[in-house]
This record gives C-alpha cells, sequence and structure tokens, in this order.
C-alpha cells in the first residue's frame, strides 16, 4: 500500500487506541496494574520523543505551527479550546470539550485514557522542544485540560 491514509488525528488515535486497549488489559492482568502501565508508559514515552524529535529535526516546531497543529486534534469532532495566551515563546491553552474523552468512554476504557493518550503529550512536547505544563484534564473528570507551552531554550534542553 503505497498511498499515505488520508485520516484525521482523531481517527489515527482512535485506531492506535483501540488496539491498544486489549494489550494493556492483557498486560495488567498478568503483570498488575501498576507494574504494566510503567512498562508501557516508558515504552510510549521513549517512541513519542523519538518521532517528535525526529520531525523538529526537520522542521523546528514555532509557536503558530503548534497553535495550528493542536486544533488540528478537533478536526471532525467535538473539540472546544479557548487561547489564553499566545506569543513567540508561550502558548496556553485550556481545552473544555474532549471528544478524546467522549471516545474512551465509549470504547470502555476511560481509566485507560491518561496513559494512553494525555499523558502522551509530555514526551511528544519535550522531543519538539517544548516544556508542556498541564496540571488538570478532562480525562481525569477536571472539566479542562489546561495546557501550558513554553519553548525550551538550549540550556532548557540540557538540564
Amino acid at each position: 500500500m503505497s498511498e499515505e491514509m488520508n485520516i484525521t488525528p482523531f481517527e489515527l488515535i482512535k485506531l492506535t487506541v483501540e488496539a491498544q486497549i486489549p494489550l494493556v488489559r492483557a498486560m495488567e492482568e498478568e503483570l498488575g496494574k501498576e507494574k504494566a502501565h510503567a512498562i508501557i508508559r516508558k515504552a510510549l514515552d521513549t517512541r513519542n520523543r523519538q518521532i517528535s524529535e525526529e520531525r523538529a529535526k526537520e522542521t523546528p516546531m514555532t509557536i503558530r505551527m503548534l497553535e495550528a497543529e493542536f486544533a488540528s486534534f478537533g478536526i471532525g469532532v467535538d473539540f472546544e479550546f479557548d487561547v489564553l495566551k499566545r506569543d513567540e515563546r508561550e502558548f496556553h491553552v485550556d481545552v473544555h470539550r474532549c471528544a478524546y474523552t467522549r471516545m474512551m468512554n465509549d470504547l470502555g476504557a476511560r481509566d485507560l485514557g491518561p496513559l494512553l493518550i494525555c499523558n502522551c503529550d509530555f514526551a511528544l512536547a519535550e522531543g519538539l522542544g517544548l516544556e508542556l505544563r498541564r496540571e488538570k484534564t478532562c480525562m481525569k473528570g477536571d472539566g479542562v485540560c489546561d495546557f501550558r507551552f513554553r519553548k525550551m531554550d538550549a540550556a532548557d534542553a540540557e538540564g
């Protein structure tokens, strides 16, 4: 199959987590939830960081690009957010409606949402040269995801 699939970010994530959920459940049963989740988190973080580092080498991330990409995660789904701050170094956004939370509910695996979706954001951001702070998520029931991105300096990346 030489043609690229033309699907939205949401559709790609849904296909991915649909495949991951049975694997995670089997690992939880075999290893216990804590150990299984630690192994999965490490593997996902390693791969997500690698993907975003490779991408950043080709095209360094700007705040303008980040904002456009962030909006793309809501294409065709119920995803509402407010931009609170946008300048050359920072992008702050609050998500009020998260289709990913509804999707994980529908899949009967909302408890896995932070592991398979939300927490992947940190490694992806890091690989792109961004620091992400987030204390709240819709997935955890907070009613908002409070994304706070900041471009890292070379000193930030080293230390």
